[in-house]
C-alpha cells in the first residue's frame, strides 16, 4: 500500500480508524495544506474539537461548512469557556478570524440530509481527495468503539463535491451570526467576564 501522508492524492481508497497514525487529525490537516478550497458537511460541531492551524489554513482561500444541527447558546457557552484557555482559545480566534475574511462560511442545512459526515479538498485542478466517516479533531478519541474514516481520490472527490454543491444550494446562511457570536465572546473574555 502507498503512504499516504506523502502524496495526499489517494489513488485507492483508505480506510483509518482513531489508533492509528496517520489519523483524522493529521490527514485534515496535511489535506488543507495543499488545498485552496474544503468544502465540509457534519452533522454538529463543537468548538471544543476544532483544531486547525494558520498554517494549515492559509492556503485555504474558501472554506465550506455545512451543518445540519447547529445550537447558537451552546455555541454560545463553548466559546466563553474555550477562551479561559489560552492553546484553545488560539482556535477561537482563528475560526472568528476566518468568518471576519469571508474565507470560511457557514450555512445550516437543517433538512439536508447526509450521511456520513464528509469533507472535499479541493486544489487549483479540482477535487483532489474526499475524507469520509467520523470527523474528530480531538485526541485521545473520547469514546470507546472505533471511529472509521476512508479516504478516496479522483472521481468520488468529485461526486462529493457536487453533492456538496447541492447541499450547499439549499441551506441558509448562518456565518454572520456564528461571527457575532464568537466576536461578542471575545469582547467579554478580554475584559474579563467569564460568564
Amino acid at each position: 500500500m502507498e503512504p499516504i501522508l506523502p502524496g495526499l492524492v489517494p489513488s485507492q481508497a483508505y480506510f483509518i480508524d482513531e489508533r492509528r497514525r496517520p489519523d483524522f487529525r493529521d490527514v485534515f490537516g496535511a489535506l488543507s495544506r495543499r488545498s485552496a478550497e474544503i468544502l465540509t458537511a457534519v452533522t454538529r460541531v463543537r468548538l471544543s474539537t476544532v483544531d486547525l492551524t494558520s498554517e494549515e489554513m492559509q492556503p485555504v482561500r474558501s472554506f465550506r461548512v455545512l451543518l445540519s444541527e447547529v445550537s447558537a447558546l451552546t455555541l454560545d457557552a463553548e466559546a466563553r469557556s474555550l477562551l479561559q484557555i489560552p492553546r484553545r482559545a488560539t482556535n477561537v480566534r482563528l475560526v472568528t478570524s476566518l468568518l471576519e475574511s469571508g474565507r470560511l462560511q457557514v450555512r445550516s442545512a437543517p433538512l439536508g440530509g447526509w450521511s456520513p459526515d464528509f469533507s472535499v479538498f479541493i486544489g487549483d485542478g479540482g477535487p483532489t481527495a474526499v475524507i469520509v466517516g467520523y470527523h474528530a479533531f480531538e485526541r485521545p478519541y473520547p469514546h470507546r468503539g472505533p471511529a472509521w474514516v476512508s479516504i478516496h481520490g479522483g472521481d468520488s472527490a468529485r461526486l462529493a463535491a457536487d453533492r456538496h454543491a447541492e447541499l450547499w444550494a439549499g441551506a441558509h446562511d448562518i456565518g454572520g451570526v456564528l461571527w457575532s457570536l464568537l466576536a461578542r465572546a471575545q469582547r467579554r473574555a478580554a475584559l474579563g467576564h467569564s460568564g
